[in-house]
This record gives C-alpha cells, sequence and structure tokens, in this order.
C-alpha cells in the first residue's frame, strides 16, 4: 500500500464530522493514532500526523461537531462521543491494526485524549499535550471564550463558559488511566497552564510518563522538531514494543 491522504467524513449522533486520514505505506494493517485538537482548534499537530506516517503508522484528525465545518452546534460534552464515532470509522479501515490504537491531543484535546482513553479500552495509548486538568482551577475568561465562540457553530462565550465549568478534573479519570500507557508533555513557559496544574494528575496515574520542555509554551513554538521526536519515539515503544 502506498502512503497518502484520504478526505474522510464520518457521522457522530447523525451529523457529519470531516476528517482527513494520513495512511502509511506498508503491507498489512498499520498501528493508527487520532489527534485530537483543542478549542477552537487552530493547532492541529499535522507535522505530527505526517511523521508518524512517515514512520509507519496511519494517523486520523478530525473536526467535533459545530467547528471547522464538521455540521451541528459545538458542545464540550459531546465530544467523547465525537472522539467514539472517530474510533468506530478508525478500526473497520483495512489499513488500521485495531489492536494497536492510540489518542493525541493538546490542550483541550489533550483532556479529551484522557477521558477518551479511559472509557474506551480500545485505546492502547494516550498521548497529553499541555493538557487541560482542572477546569476549576484554570477557568475560562469571558473574552476567551468570546473569541473561541467566533470561530465555533452555534455557541456563545457565556454558553461556553457554562460548559467548561461543568468539565470533571482529568484526575477522574485516573483509575481507569493507570491500565494505559500514558505520556504527558509540557511545557515550562507554558503561558495557558503552569506546571504546577499537571500535578494532580502526575500525583493520581500511576506509572505515568512526564516530560517537560524547559523552554516551550502552550503550543511548543520553539521546539516543534524535538517535541514530533519524543511523541513518535514513546508511541512506537508503547504500542508496538509488547
Amino acid at each position: 500500500m502506498n502512503a497518502g491522504l484520504d478526505g474522510v467524513v464520518f457521522r457522530s449522533h447523525g451529523r457529519k464530522l470531516l476528517a482527513g486520514f494520513y495512511r502509511a505505506a506498508g503491507r498489512g494493517p498499520r498501528p493508527t493514532a487520532l489527534l485530537l485538537h483543542g478549542v477552537p482548534g487552530v493547532e492541529k499537530n499535522l507535522d505530527l500526523a505526517y511523521r508518524l506516517r512517515d514512520a509507519g503508522w496511519n494517523c486520523l484528525y478530525f473536526h467535533y461537531r459545530g467547528s471547522w465545518g464538521s455540521e451541528s452546534r459545538y458542545d464540550l460534552g459531546g465530544q467523547i462521543d465525537d472522539i467514539r464515532a472517530a474510533v468506530d470509522w478508525v478500526v473497520q479501515q483495512p489499513a488500521v491494526d485495531a489492536s494497536r490504537l492510540a489518542l493525541a491531543g493538546n490542550s483541550l484535546g489533550g483532556y479529551n485524549a484522557l477521558a477518551a482513553g479511559a472509557s474506551d479500552s480500545r485505546c492502547k495509548a494516550v498521548v497529553a499535550l499541555c493538557p487541560l486538568v482542572d477546569p476549576a482551577a484554570r477557568p475560562l475568561a469571558l473574552d476567551e471564550a468570546e473569541d473561541f465562540a467566533n470561530m465555533l457553530h452555534g455557541v456563545t462565550g457565556q454558553a461556553l463558559l457554562a460548559q467548561w465549568a461543568r468539565l470533571p478534573p482529568a484526575t477522574a479519570f485516573a483509575a481507569a488511566l493507570r491500565d494505559r500507557q500514558v505520556l504527558l508533555v509540557t511545557g515550562d513557559r507554558d503561558e495557558v497552564f503552569a506546571p504546577r496544574h499537571y500535578r494532580p494528575l502526575v500525583r493520581a496515574v500511576t506509572g505515568l510518563t512526564w516530560r517537560r520542555f524547559a523552554q516551550a509554551d502552550h503550543g511548543f513554538s520553539t521546539c516543534r522538531t524535538e517535541l514530533v521526536e519524543v511523541v513518535v519515539s514513546w508511541l512506537f515503544e508503547a504500542v508496538c514494543l509488547d
């Protein structure tokens, strides 16, 4: 099979979600990662998708309902269902080894990777890049929420604030995550979440691997190449080496 990139449409709760599927070259089904973007989803980590494909992995990125052309209203509370629908689509593809699946996300996408990985045993490994850990410890400001809402469909800044506040802390998923391979990657110069934001998660999830980049901001703007290599190397060991 040759490497490629396919435009994809699948459904969650009857609504169309738009996606891209990076197909790896090689014989037989391949390990596969699903990329989960944050809110509103400007950073999609597609450099990671290309590098994973070069390393022999398939990679699916997609847009939650109400974001970036996907149908329906945006709702933080419905995104785990969207991720489950994405996994359902992935495991039906002949190119995918359903026994070697991983979730990787940044910011809110990192939170969603932890939440979805805890609830879906099909996912063997979770990578959380500068994830939200506790919404109560880091509430959204109204101006932030309104800026985000301007790029989303069917949600106001005030509604986004309420949705954010209803999210449980990621430590609520800790018991299930102890049965997963978990990589946490953070930046010491993160302007959104300070390093102390992650300590409850590190304490709660036994066996979690925590990699810190001393010079990195929330988007790892100064060290994308190093970030990608850390993630790809860790995924290979966590998912492909038993």
